[in-house]
């Protein structure tokens, strides 16, 4: 019977030595494959960049990708995020600045769509563009109702895999960049209101995206009446979703979306930084002295709480150098002024800005 006892004895101590190994074995294979620093990187993303990055979304937005992240700050806050794997060429950039620096937000080959939902933002990504896997989003966050007194946050992203022609890939970016700006706002006193979650992010308009002009719903509807319009020459619009962003735009356009007049509203360091360019542009001698002039290029200011600072809203005309001029007598400035009155007065009104006037 001890005999007995003997052997169970020995056989408990072999399988608890062969557990032992194994799990070392294991262990080793782990941190050898590189487990550890995997689980080390993930574990990582919930504390980076001081607490502010959304590390949840950010594991959706790249789903599978080891990722390492790092940054902080306070009024230059900047968190990068990148693929642990140096030949995966994955990565976000998310960046937060004062409103009152000279940032410009438009995109020169398309219009960005409006986020809604209470945001100020917009979502920048051209679905004719071959390179699919990059896009941004913007956001202006109030820091009260102070005029200009405010933070815009930029999220910058190359998804390495996929592309975001997927729309759960953009509303994925833009829950990275809205639950990254809560949190940063949180920690740094903002008294940012956060918006609700966007379902979906639309897509850049595009030059091929215009319909007729009596078919405007959003930043260009209203602004000509059909007898207007067609003294004008104008057949088609050009728009985005009537909704605040930092940057809004309208082109009213000829037979096949050539363009003719071009409306735009500028919002916090889009503003300053268009405005820096109207007073270039009206150094010009010819310019002071004239104020019908033959391009027919207007402008008015409003005053907004928050990040929207002081507003800008342009029209202008077709006046390239290599292309066709407008003169005084074909631009019909009365009307031109009083459309760019009622696209401000709409545009300046969703912000909760003050009457627009003349700049």
């Amino acid at each position: 019977m001890s005999d007995v006892r003997f052997w169970r004895r020995r056989a408990v101590r072999r399988t608890a030595a062969w557990t032992v190994t194994a799990a070392v074995l294991a262990g080793g294979l782990f941190w050898v494959s590189g487990g550890y620093d995997s689980w080390r990187d993930d574990r990582a993303l919930d504390s980076a960049c001081d607490g502010d990055l959304a590390a949840g979304a950010v594991r959706e937005l790249f789903d599978g990708i080891r990722l390492t992240s790092s940054g902080g700050g306070a009024d230059r806050w900047n968190c990068t995020v990148r693929a642990s794997d140096d030949d995966t060429d994955a990565g976000l950039v998310l960046s937060a600045r004062s409103t009152d620096r000279l940032m410009n937000l438009e995109d020169a080959d398309g219009f960005d769509a409006p986020l809604g939902h209470n945001w100020t933002g917009s979502f920048r990504f051209d679905p004719d563009d071959e390179d699919t896997d990059e896009a941004r989003a913007v956001l202006l966050l109030s820091c009260g109702k102070n005029s200009g007194h405010g933070r815009v946050m930029t999220a910058d992203a190359d998804l390495g895999q996929g592309g975001f022609d997927n729309p759960v890939a953009r509303e994925r970016l833009v829950a990275v960049l809205t639950e990254t700006a809560t949190r940063y706002t949180r920690r740094t006193g903002c008294a940012a209101p956060a918006g609700g979650r966007v379902k979906y992010a639309g897509v850049s308009t595009t030059r091929t995206d215009y319909k007729p002009v009596a078919a405007a719903t959003g930043s260009c509807a209203g602004l000509l009446d059909g007898k207007t319009a067609a003294r004008w020459g104008v057949r088609t619009v050009r728009e985005i979703a009537a909704a605040p962003a930092p940057v809004e735009n309208c082109v009213l356009g000829g037979l096949r979306g050539a363009f003719l007049y071009g409306f735009t509203a500028s919002y916090g360091p889009s503003a300053s930084y268009a405005r820096l360019r109207l007073s270039e542009r009206r150094d010009d001698d010819t310019a002071r002295a004239n104020p019908d002039a033959p391009n027919g290029a207007y402008a008015l200011t409003a005053r907004c709480p928050g990040a929207g600072g002081t507003a800008l809203f342009q029209v202008e005309t077709l006046h390239d150098e290599d292309g066709p001029k407008f003169t005084a007598l074909t631009v019909d400035h009365r009307e031109l002024r009083a459309a760019l009155q009622r696209f401000a007065e709409r545009s300046a009104k969703t912000h909760g800005c003050e009457t627009p006037r003349t700049a």
